[in-house]
């Protein structure tokens, strides 16, 4: 089986994945069991076993509007159980039934932490199949045994207050990224005189304030970034650039700058006007990713030394 490609990061989700598949094949008698990703555009399937025939292969993709999943993720949570596709009126016309004539599909949804849809546990064939209330009980605990397992593993690479990614997940990252040699910058991002926040107004306004400077950074951050935030109104992102190039590493980190500095954030009506000192440095695969943060560290203060709200590289 191949190994579920969503991030690079649920090793348990895979494991537990091939698991639940081998389970409901030896208990489930259709051709098919399969466990698919969909974001509401495109089914991705991640997981199949496949008894006889070859109805649906790791990798292959379809749009979500044409797949039988869609139903399943549609349900309200719930297993939706179609003995015979030709008979159902829900199916009857679906372009699923138009293409094999008839069939049978059993499927539930998987979900993310944060309740979104993360995919779809199926079994499913081109002959109809009257499927047991075991069955349908064992794919709806699956599901949800799948779903835990997401939870866990999404805790383990986020931070639990901003929900961007944290130091764990970087070094995942990093690692996984490193043999490829690709163009990052590295931005090491300090709110300035955030103290004063927390010793005016308190911890809980100094967090939320921290929630909406990461969602300005989530919002704002170039396209397949890397968003984390290490600790405290510490902040790590990792920006692709086109080259290797301290010159368009910098520009970006102005532009992130501006962006964050344009206006105040409220929060419970009350206006913050957010500064941030910012270090960059490249990155650069032959070192490893804590001499990288370092290096984005040390400009950070310097640009703070500088006086504050400033962007300042690190110099090789």
């Amino acid at each position: 089986m191949a190994t579920i490609q969503t991030t690079p990061y649920f090793q348990r989700l895979d494991t537990v994945a091939e698991e639940v598949i081998s389970l409901l094949a030896d208990t489930i008698g259709v051709n098919t069991i399969f466990l698919a990703t969909n974001d509401g555009t495109s089914n991705f399937i991640v997981k199949a076993f496949n008894r006889k025939a070859e109805l649906l292969l790791e990798g292959e993709s379809a749009p979500f509007e044409n797949v039988l999943c869609k139903l399943a993720v549609e349900n309200e949570g719930e297993p939706i159980v179609i003995p015979d596709l030709a008979k159902n009126p829900k199916t009857v016309q679906h372009p699923i039934t138009l293409q094999v004539g008839s069939g049978s599909f059993l499927g539930a949804p998987i979900y993310k932490g944060n309740g979104e849809v993360f995919g779809t546990l199926c079994a499913f064939d081109t002959e109809p199949y009257n499927f047991s209330q075991k069955d349908v009980r064992l794919v709806k605990t699956f599901s949800s045994l799948l779903s835990q397992t997401i939870f866990l593993e999404e805790m383990m690479v986020h931070d639990h207050l901003t929900g961007l990614y944290n130091s764990f997940f970087l070094k995942a990252f990093f690692e996984e990224q490193k043999a490829s040699c690709p163009n990052y910058a590295v931005l090491y991002i300090d709110l300035d005189n955030f103290k004063e926040v927390n010793d005016t107004y308190g911890h809980d306004m100094g967090d939320r304030l921290l929630t909406q400077v990461a969602r300005i950074f989530q919002k704002v951050a170039p396209k397949d970034s890397i968003t984390a935030r290490i600790g405290g109104d510490e902040f790590v992102l990792l920006i692709p650039l086109v080259e290797n190039d301290l010159t368009q590493a910098e520009k970006a980190a102005t532009t992130l700058l501006q962006k964050l500095t344009v206006e105040p954030v409220i929060v419970e009506g009350i206006p913050f006007l957010i500064s941030a000192s910012i270090g960059v440095t490249l990155l650069d695969a032959s070192k490893e990713l804590r001499h990288l943060i370092k290096e984005a560290d040390e400009a950070m203060y310097a640009a703070k030394r500088s006086g504050r709200g400033r962007i300042e590289s690190h110099q090789s």
